[in-house]
């Protein structure tokens, strides 16, 4: 995932005659060495909701149950809206950002010569972007356990939510990344979505205290599901089907656009 260095793949005829996209095998391998050469893309989506993750889940305070938040506690609260916090900026700022760069350097137009088609070029960078974000949500759900943070009651459920969650956010960056041919487009319209989406998840007014109109406006979006759903399985609940319908409707539809409009050049 960096922007600086030219993709190169090669046929592989075992791959070509699999279900897999065309080409995806060397797009996995080129950008996974690209990524790590580029670390500080990383350290930037996780920075920020790790250390208030485990700030949050360190202080007593914060994991004592609160009458204002439903008899929820601040951690149990703001630990879903964390994840997505990082599951947002992943996919709307950094997804977009590097391959509207890949279009404007040429890269993709190169790229077009190859075996490889535009599913596999999104479908390597969304696996990349689904294992970062794995290995995030896992350090902020058990490393402020070691501190005395509860860890969710139904972890099945978190699971299950969180795969839901996921595939809807990398939906939204996909179609920014197919949409528009200028990054500084791109950057700007997936900066303003950024805030949009997190008013949504509940980062500055938590979902709890919204008013009824306003709640039912953050069900319908797909940050606010991702954290109702989520938020259900901290509590020991299953995340109810109307959350995860709309997060399935979100990511199937905007994955089938974004494919459906990415252009080469």
């Amino acid at each position: 995932m960096s922007t600086t260095t030219a993709l190169t793949t090669t046929p592989d005829k075992r791959t070509s005659r699999s279900a897999m996209p065309r080409g995806l095998r060397g797009l996995l391998v080129s950008e996974s060495r690209l990524m790590l050469r580029n670390p500080a893309l990383i350290a930037w989506v996780a920075a920020i909701p790790v250390i208030a993750s485990i700030v949050l889940g360190a202080l007593p305070a914060t994991r004592e149950p609160r009458a204002g938040l439903d008899g929820s506690s601040w951690f149990t609260v703001y630990q879903p809206i964390l994840i997505m916090f990082s599951a947002v900026l992943l996919s709307v700022q950094i997804l977009p950002d590097v391959l509207t760069r890949y279009r404007e350097m040429g890269i993709l137009k190169r790229l077009r010569t190859t075996p490889a088609s535009p599913s596999a070029l999104l479908a390597a960078q969304v696996i990349l972007a689904v294992v970062v974000e794995v290995v995030v949500a896992a350090v902020m759900v058990f490393v402020p356990a070691a501190f005395g943070a509860p860890l969710p009651r139904n972890m099945t459920g978190f699971v299950i939510a969180f795969a839901f969650s996921t595939g809807a956010m990398l939906a939204i960056g996909m179609v920014l990344a197919s949409a528009f041919r200028s990054n500084k487009v791109a950057g700007a319209v997936g900066t303003v979505l950024f805030f949009a989406l997190q008013f949504f998840a509940g980062l500055w007014i938590p979902r709890a205290t919204m008013p009824g109109w306003l709640r039912g406006i953050s069900d319908a979006t797909p940050t606010g599901a991702a954290v109702g759903s989520l938020t259900d399985a901290v509590d020991g609940a299953w995340p109810q089907l109307l959350h995860l319908g709309v997060l399935a409707a979100w990511m199937v539809v905007l994955a089938a656009v974004a494919v459906r409009i990415f252009r080469w050049e």
